[in-house]
């Protein structure tokens, strides 16, 4: 799907720059990158939906499928020759960009283990969870920007994906994932109230109909069907959803769910999970 934005409502002035440095980039080098993460999130719901902006961040995550690590050493080298682009030493997947923008980097594919978990070389001591990565990229919005350049980015059933995928890997750091997770359910429905209107009618009949509820029971059914081919990674997000909805009023998720959104409801939080896991088995 191809959309078209203009850089005025994107949420730093240096993030065009920053994605156009890397479209050159990656083109030179016959590869390509997905845009993921918050930016995501923003230029999906906020850029070209009209929903309300959520915190305004200076980093930008993208994705980048490659076979092996030497790949991932070519594309640092690569990026760091680029005025304006410099390695963090502090960790493994981070760039800066103008001393200002950070970037994060996170490589997939090859380099991932058989339980899609990538380790850092040389020490292989750091882990990141890379689940639903190949399958969030093959659903992706090409974005035109100003119709000078173009960029990929992961649509919101992968979005949503990857952050569960981070809250289970850091959840203890931080509510930010979580926070994003009750976002994109809270939109949901009404940003895609046609297509629900016209194909999925069933979701507004249910006992105890919230937008909210709805819209998880929609996104659910968005999910399974970009897993459809890829069990095991379908396996491992009903997994993530089953322990927090076991965990009933100690579920982490939930919790920071209702911290982060004032207005949602435990019983109303529990019950969208709960209609969205159902929509996966």
């Amino acid at each position: 799907m191809n959309c078209h934005i203009s850089s005025d409502k994107l949420n730093n002035p240096l993030l065009k720059e920053l994605l156009a440095a890397l479209t050159l980039y990656f083109k030179s080098i016959n590869s390509d990158y997905y845009v993921i993460g918050a930016t995501a999130r923003d230029i999906v719901l906020t850029a070209i939906h009209e929903q309300e902006a959520k915190r305004s961040t200076a980093d930008l995550d993208i994705a980048i499928a490659i076979p092996n690590w030497d790949d991932f050493e070519s594309i640092k080298q690569g990026l760091c020759e680029i005025k304006g682009f410099e390695k963090s030493k502090d960790q493994q997947q981070r760039f800066i960009y103008k001393d200002i923008y950070l970037l994060d980097i996170v490589p997939f594919g090859g380099v991932a283990k058989e339980d899609s978990t990538i380790y850092w070389p040389p020490e292989e001591e750091v882990a990141m969870s890379v689940a639903g990565f190949t399958e969030a990229t093959k659903d992706i919005l090409e974005i035109d920007v100003d119709n000078e350049f173009t960029v990929k980015v992961v649509q919101l059933p992968g979005i949503f994906l990857l952050k569960l995928s981070a809250f289970k890997d850091r959840h203890l750091e931080n509510n930010k994932d979580a926070d994003d997770i009750a976002y994109i359910i809270s939109c949901y429905l009404e940003i895609n109230e046609d297509r629900a209107i016209e194909k999925h009618y069933d979701i507004y009949k249910t006992e105890n109909f919230t937008t909210f509820i709805a819209g998880a029971t929609l996104l659910g059914r968005d999910i399974k069907r970009i897993l459809n081919e890829s069990p095991q990674t379908l396996k491992t997000f009903i997994g993530i959803l089953q322990a927090e909805l076991d965990a009933e009023e100690e579920s982490v998720l939930i919790n920071q769910m209702l911290e982060t959104h004032s207005a949602l409801k435990y019983e109303e939080a529990y019950n969208a999970l709960q209609c969205l896991l159902n929509q996966l088995g």
